[in-house]
């Protein structure tokens, strides 16, 4: 049954009355896009992969929504189905909505017959509860102010001949007594709050209103009282259709508050994304830390299964080649499976002749349909021979209940999120960070592994990827061979997670640092001198080493000109471990001693400029210290010891 906002008021008791006797739901739902950002890696946690999906499903919008409800006929002896194709689309008086779109995701909706016109111009809205609380004490205040006297406001010198000419209109209408009712169009929302105020004149005669049309243009209704009127249940008319208005917002999100309060297992296939639209769009905003989105889901969907997690697992694993839905369903159709039969009553369902795939109506009855097939499967290996399912807390369902599919990384051992338990931690032993030169190409990786077996590799960039063997024993060996590798620089896996995670964490730290609240000495000359005293006594930084260390032997960069030493500092290639690390400690410690030994050889192996340039620099060095020396005697040690403060303060950012 298709719905849209022209009929959801009349197919909402039917859809109330289908969740309340079905066995079980099914939804399915169609998005504006998919993914906004990085995709998902083939190697990332639960968590990681709920934080790659978190943007999308806000900025994203769902607009075609199915549910389809299987419930059991006793005289014919097998399940019946009701199934809903809901059309979505938010609109007034709920919040603006600015949302992203996915050009490939419209593209692809658009191949399968999906009408955008019926969507825009007949979708039904829908809100959080948030917005709808909000919208509602909004709307109560505004009904409050009504029989308030409200302040004249004084008619601007343009607008006086119009307004009066419209009030000799109202009366010569009211005079005619010829028709009911009239309407004033072309007027701006000032000029429709000066008539409210000039009308009022009429009000023991004529009741006025504001009227949205088709078009969304807004005209003022006058209608004309007749014997036993009265202006006070006008008034509540008024009221009770903007009360409509707003339940009309509410829309949609009726529906799967019905489904959340029923507490009945709802299926779906590959239903992640399903999960994260629906609780975004119809309850609250998703949370952004993941235990709290896992206790968000459950909270209001106690029973979900997943058929794409329960066909990958035994018995179906080894007789299913491909999860996809329609294969699925072919599948399932076949020896040693069999679907059974679900009709439905007044074309208030699908039937299994259909053809309506991406239909988000008819994908939540297939789905249905296969979670059916697969059930009673598992029924008769256990030797029971019912057909229908009685109790969704079944020991057959238990191992599949409460699991979303993880698609991206199901082949690398992390194939589920667990909404009611511990997730999988697979090990990443055998997983490796691999950094390569710019003209590398899949072959040049996979010849550079091939002694080790078959790779799985995921690009990050052109000169970096993911890298997992299949032979995950030889790892070992993996790390000992390449480590002098001078082309490639290859690094665990979770010393790469490591450092991009405490990467992101230092960030955040200096963005909420006080140190950015430490006042600021007013005396210029201040600043550089005391500075560099607090450093003296620390520990250099570090990021500043990092970047002066390109790697001296990669292929890339044979000889020491300045352009190879650009290429090299760019991050391309990373310095291996077994390389010296710089010594600008040293340097440091030899300027607060008053002496600059004078090395024989500079970092990354270049040799010592000429005896000219070394003694211009000794020279500015000297003169250098001589004047810290002097304007750290102007401003003494209290001075001192506070700039060392803030600095240790922002040491202890890392």
């Amino acid at each position: 049954m298709e719905v849209t906002r022209k009929n959801f008021k009349k197919a909402l008791p039917l859809v109330n009355e289908s969740i309340g006797k079905a066995d079980f739901l099914a939804i399915d739902a169609e998005f504006t896009g998919l993914m906004n950002g990085r995709d998902v890696s083939l190697f990332d946690s639960p968590s990681e992969y709920y934080n790659r999906l978190y943007n999308g499903a806000s900025e994203f919008l769902p607009i075609q929504y199915g549910i389809c409800a299987f419930y059991w006929n006793e005289e014919k002896k097998h399940y019946m189905n009701d199934a809903y194709n809901f059309y979505l689309f938010p609109r007034r008086p709920g919040p603006e909505k600015i949302f992203m779109c996915q050009s490939s995701s419209l593209d692809f909706l658009a191949s399968q017959g999906f009408d955008f016109n019926k969507l825009i111009k007949e979708g039904i809205s829908y809100m959080t509860e948030a917005n709808e609380s909000r919208l509602r004490d909004i709307l109560t205040e505004r009904q409050k102010n009504y029989s308030v006297e409200k302040d004249l406001i004084s008619i601007p010198e343009q607008h006086k001949q119009q307004i009066s000419d419209i009030c000799k209109r109202v009366r010569k209408f009211l005079d005619d007594k010829d028709a009911e009712c009239m309407e004033i169009d072309r007027c701006n929302n000032f000029v429709r709050r000066l008539l409210f105020q000039e009308l009022a004149q009429f009000k023991s005669e004529a009741f006025v209103e504001t009227k949205i049309l088709e078009n969304q243009n807004r005209v003022l209704k006058v209608t004309r009282l007749k014997e036993g009127d009265d202006i006070t249940s006008k008034d509540n008319e008024k009221k009770e259709k903007e009360w409509e208005e707003v339940e009309d917002a509410v829309g949609f999100s009726k529906v799967v508050r019905m489904i959340s309060q029923s507490g009945k297992l709802v299926i779906g296939h590959n239903m992640l994304l399903d999960v994260l639209h629906t609780l975004n769009h119809f309850f609250q905003p998703l949370p952004e830390d993941y235990p709290s989105f896992k206790e968000f889901a459950h909270c209001m969907f106690p029973r979900l299964l997943d058929t794409k997690y329960m066909s990958s697992l035994p018995p179906f694993k080894d007789k299913i080649n491909s999860s996809v839905l329609q294969h699925l369903f072919i599948t399932l159709s076949e020896e040693p499976f069999s679907l059974p039969k679900a009709d439905s009553v007044n074309d208030r369902g699908y039937s299994s002749t259909d053809d309506k795939h991406h239909e988000a109506g008819y994908d939540a009855y297939v789905t249905g349909l296969c979670f059916l097939g697969m059930y009673l499967h598992l029924s008769r290996m256990r030797g029971e021979d019912s057909a229908r399912l009685r109790d969704p807390t079944s020991p057959v369902l238990k191992p599949f209940m409460n699991k979303l599919f993880l698609a991206k990384t199901a082949h690398q051992d992390s194939p589920y999120m667990n909404l009611t338990g511990a997730d999988p931690t697979p090990s990443r032993d055998h997983v490796f960070h691999l950094t390569f030169p710019l003209e590398w190409q899949r072959n040049d990786i996979n010849q550079l592994f091939s002694p080790f077996g078959p790779v799985t590799v995921q690009f990050l960039d052109d000169v970096s990827a993911i890298v997992a063997l299949t032979r995950r024993e030889q790892a070992r060996d993996v790390a000992r061979a390449l480590s002098k590798n001078s082309k490639v620089s290859l690094v665990s896996f979770t010393k790469y997670k490591h450092k991009t995670t405490s990467g992101k964490v230092q960030q955040v730290r200096r963005q909420m640092s006080p140190l950015k609240h430490v006042p600021t000495p007013e005396v210029k000359p201040r600043q550089a001198p005391t500075t560099a005293t607090a450093t003296s006594s620390l520990p250099p930084p570090t990021s500043p080493v990092v970047a002066a260390r390109p790697r001296s032997n990669s292929v890339s960069a044979p000889s020491p000109t300045a352009t190879t030493r650009k290429r090299t500092s760019s991050g391309v290639f990373q310095v291996d471990e077994a390389e010296p690390p710089q010594k600008k400690t040293e340097i440091v410690r030899s300027n607060s001693d008053g002496a600059r030994a004078k090395p024989d050889i500079v970092r990354n192996g270049r040799k010592s400029l000429d005896a000219d340039a070394d003694n211009d620099k000794q020279r500015q060095n000297e003169k250098k210290k001589e004047t810290e020396i002097t304007v750290t005697e102007t401003f003494g040690n209290e001075a001192k010891s506070k700039t060392v403060t803030a600095f240790k303060e922002s040491d202890s950012w890392d």
